[in-house]
């Protein structure tokens, strides 16, 4: 009786910890990422509440890393929890957060939680920026969905239910293929 019962847990314990995500709930919010001059999103990501967001890229004054992480409170909600850095924030005041150094020579500016709509930035050079957009772990590099110096914006926004998630292909043409 054991030597099948046993394969037969071992088979359903299985299958049930394959199905864990919708035990957690389908995603029912995307993160898009807007190109400014596009209606469409350019890259659209599953999210659900309190999924993490980080923006990344490397700052072209102080020549380090840069990140700023923020956590999805629901549609049109985006707080800005802190910013992590190898940096002295040369050249710009920041009065957000507590500023904290670390021994590895890093610090972060944290306690910000600052509500946010939208996040909006100009996307950088390859060589000057890169700049990277982690959601719950998965990091995907922007310049592969946008040209460098395009504006974007990244919102939260409810996923219909037919809708299903996709990255699309990059929309805005780089400036040398500009007509």
């Amino acid at each position: 009786m054991r030597r099948i019962v046993c394969p037969i847990l071992l088979i359903l314990l299985a299958a049930g910890l394959t199905h864990a995500p919708a035990w957690a709930g389908a995603p029912d919010l995307a993160l898009r990422v807007y190109a400014e001059d596009q209606t469409r999103p350019g890259l659209v990501l599953p999210v659900r509440a309190g999924s993490h967001l980080t923006v990344s890229f490397f700052h072209s004054y102080d020549r380090a890393d840069f990140s700023e992480h923020y956590q999805v409170l629901g549609p049109g909600g985006i707080l800005l929890t802190n910013m992590t850095f190898r940096s002295m924030l040369n050249g710009q005041g920041f009065d957000l957060g507590r500023y904290r150094a670390h021994a590895d020579g890093s610090a972060e500016l944290a306690e910000i939680n600052q509500r946010l709509g939208e996040i909006v930035f100009r996307l950088g050079s390859p060589d000057l920026a890169n700049h990277r957009l982690r959601v719950d772990g998965q990091t995907h590099r922007l310049l592969d969905y946008f040209a460098p110096g395009t504006l974007l914006r990244l919102r939260v926004e409810p996923l219909a239910p037919a809708e299903p998630w996709a990255q699309l292909p990059r929309q805005t043409p780089h400036p040398e293929e500009r007509p």
